[in-house]
């Protein structure tokens, strides 16, 4: 009885190392775009207990109940999508009102207290180290780049490896040593700027439209919570096009498709779009394989470019 009970306990601790290290394989390609390679003491079963340890099985959990795809795009690829199919999801936008709280946004436009005058726009210029210091970053692995390498101080990061558009009210950072989500901190605190960059770990869940509705309502509510502030969308880094020809869901063409209906929500008023892709990183279309070590991430020394390229994308009132 001893040696069956022994077998049977043997048996379970293979089959559930097992299944760990299927679920951490899976996590790691996922939502950690592959970033480290597996070695004897850093399997995939160790990837795994990274996952639990930052709740990407809530994540699953909310793209199922969300009738999300998490494999792959459920409904339309990113190459579906062609200007007439944005151009019509912009028009409705424009004709449809999102109403949060006591406030309203259409397609991009600020709440009426902290819009300027209906003729009055602005326009990127170049501006000092020390635009950053009043500024809020809000994003993902990219913007843990951006904290670490970048060189800008005295700014606000809330960013967090894998994070989502569908995190942003879960209490997933931890800011002045509390667990709380980029929501509360936002309600708690003001910023003069909003920096977000969000998106390609949602590739492989729904469809670009689906991502954008949640994305759309995340910037009404940033909006309203953040009357005074400028809002600055940046579009997602692509990758390289060795990566965009080898993944299924994280495509160069469906982070373009995503970064255009995000473009859309820009007014030049008070929300303003940054695309990165613009910069000497990328080149015809893809990340230059140079300048990254995983064909997502670019390596520690480019990251200043990236901040310069903000400088030179700056809105100075």
């Amino acid at each position: 009885m001893r040696d069956k009970k022994s077998y049977l306990l043997s048996l379970l601790i293979i089959l559930s190392a097992f299944v760990c290290s299927v679920v951490g394989d899976y996590w790691n390609a996922q939502y950690y775009h592959d970033q480290n390679a597996y070695t004897l003491s850093a399997p995939a079963l160790a990837k795994a207990m990274q996952g639990v340890h930052d709740k990407l099985y809530i994540t699953d959990i909310f793209s199922l109940n969300a009738a999300f795809a998490v494999s792959n795009l459920s409904t339309n690829s990113a190459s579906d999508l062609n200007d007439t199919d944005l151009s019509a999801d912009a028009k409705l936008l424009s004709e449809r009102k999102h109403t949060s709280g006591t406030s309203s946004f259409v397609s991009g436009s600020a709440n009426a207290q902290s819009q300027p005058a209906e003729d009055e726009s602005y326009h990127f210029t170049t501006a000092t180290d020390d635009y950053f210091a009043d500024a809020c970053f809000i994003g993902d692995s990219r913007t843990v780049g951006i904290s670490t390498y970048s060189g800008i101080e005295g700014a606000t990061f809330l960013c967090k490896t894998s994070l989502s558009i569908y995190d942003y009210d879960k209490p997933k950072i931890t800011y002045e040593n509390t667990r709380i989500s980029i929501h509360d901190v936002l309600e708690q605190k003001q910023f003069a700027k909003i920096y977000l960059m969000v998106g390609i770990n949602e590739c492989g869940i729904g469809t670009p439209q689906s991502f954008f509705e949640q994305y759309r309502d995340v910037v009404n509510d940033i909006r309203n919570l953040q009357p005074d502030a400028l809002i600055f969308l940046q579009g997602n880094l692509l990758v390289t096009q060795k990566k965009s020809n080898e993944s299924k869901s994280i495509t160069n063409e469906n982070i373009s498709a995503r970064n255009k209906l995000i473009s859309t929500l820009a007014n030049q008023k008070d929300i303003f779009y940054i695309d990165i892709n613009e910069s000497s990183l990328c080149e015809e279309g893809a990340l230059v394989p140079e300048y990254t070590w995983d064909q997502v991430h670019i390596k520690a020394q480019y990251y200043p470019v990236w901040k310069e390229f903000l400088l030179e994308h700056a809105i100075v009132l």
